[in-house]
């Protein structure tokens, strides 16, 4: 045991100073590429090797300062441009405080394109700014724009069909997709994205392209809960609830998952089995209001009547303006008034 240990603290102590070693070469790296940009402080270039540097860390706040110092010593610089609209727009998608930071982006690609009219990367980007902003035709301008001089982009194909979708041009959505898989079979995204189109149309191409979405990421979870919804509301229930279940593996405080298999089981008449679903949704989200009107309506069913009024209550507790349990508390009570 002694010699196992001491092994093992060996191997504890060589990785520790590996680890040692290579932070104290990445904090040289960018300590010696700081002090070159102090030397030469008017350098494109050497700035952009930083900009670089903290664009692989996702250091975006970082890159933009540099990339404003760029722009202030080059301001006709596409690639700057481009860069820090890139930031600017990443930054936005966390940061909601700068709410400025959408239209600066938009500023900097327009910069950028009309700096360099052949930059397929910068109609990208405006075009996936066009989106945030819910300016789809717009966005699939830029994109086909980008797509003439660089055919072979996938996700942008991807956010195009997303495009025509939002726009219910469901052929050319799907036209879209489709692109986008054959660039790139082991791209996830349009496969759900299928899925949802042909869902939407009932189509039993859903499941297929769900299936193919799960044979990429068996732990997609999006795929899974969508498959499942997709047999619920063809009444496969047994397909169903496999789905679910196999959801839960990976998502074990899934409420909606919980609160599907309880309807179902609602739906097959075992309101005693669905009482237990209808708590573990509960139990995964305690303001789950349906799910307490859901619950009821079971204990209700079984006789219960004193459990089926507290859930009825909390889901009015919960959400005073729900109908549902506001009028199957009334009706209960009313059924139920000659044993008050």
């Amino acid at each position: 045991m002694r010699l196992i240990f001491f092994l093992f603290s060996l191997s504890l102590f060589f990785s520790c100073q590996t680890n040692n070693k290579d932070s104290k070469t990445e904090k040289s790296d960018i300590v010696l590429l700081s002090e070159k940009i102090n030397q030469n402080p008017n350098d494109v270039n050497l700035i952009l090797n930083r900009v670089n540097y903290n664009l692989n860390l996702k250091k975006y706040e970082s890159a933009l300062f540099d990339l404003n110092q760029c722009l202030s010593i080059d301001s006709l610089n596409s690639r700057c441009n481009f860069l820090a609209a890139f930031c600017y727009f990443e930054i936005s998608k966390y940061d909601q405080t700068k709410s400025e930071y959408g239209k600066l982006a938009l500023d900097c690609i327009k910069n950028s394109i009309e700096i360099d009219p052949d930059n397929f990367l910068a109609f990208s980007l405006y075009g996936e700014i066009n989106i945030a902003y819910g300016r789809y035709k717009q966005a699939i301008d830029c994109f086909n724009k980008s797509l003439t001089k660089e055919y072979n982009q996938y996700k942008i194909h991807h956010l195009m069909g997303y495009a025509f979708k939002k726009l219910r041009q469901d052929d050319e959505a799907i036209n879209c997709f489709q692109n986008s898989i054959n660039i790139n079979p082991e791209y996830i995204e349009p496969y759900i994205e299928l899925a949802l189109v042909y869902q939407g149309m009932n189509d039993t191409l859903a499941e297929t392209y769900y299936l193919n979405a799960l044979k990429i990421d068996s732990s997609n979870v999006i795929s899974m809960y969508n498959l499942a919804l997709y047999y619920q509301s063809n009444f496969l229930y047994n397909k169903a609830l496999e789905t679910y279940n196999l959801l839960l593996a990976f998502d074990a405080f899934n409420a909606n998952t919980h609160y599907n298999i309880g309807f179902i089981h609602m739906e097959l008449d075992l309101h005693d089995i669905a009482v237990n679903n209808f708590a573990d949704a509960i139990y995964s989200n305690p303001s789950f209001f349906e799910s307490y009107y859901a619950r009821g309506i079971c204990f209700e069913t079984i006789g219960n009547i004193a459990q089926a009024e507290v859930d009825y209550k909390r889901a009015i507790e919960i959400n005073p303006e729900y109908n549902f349990a506001i009028d199957a508390l009334e009706n209960l009570n009313k059924n139920n008034l000659k044993y008050k």
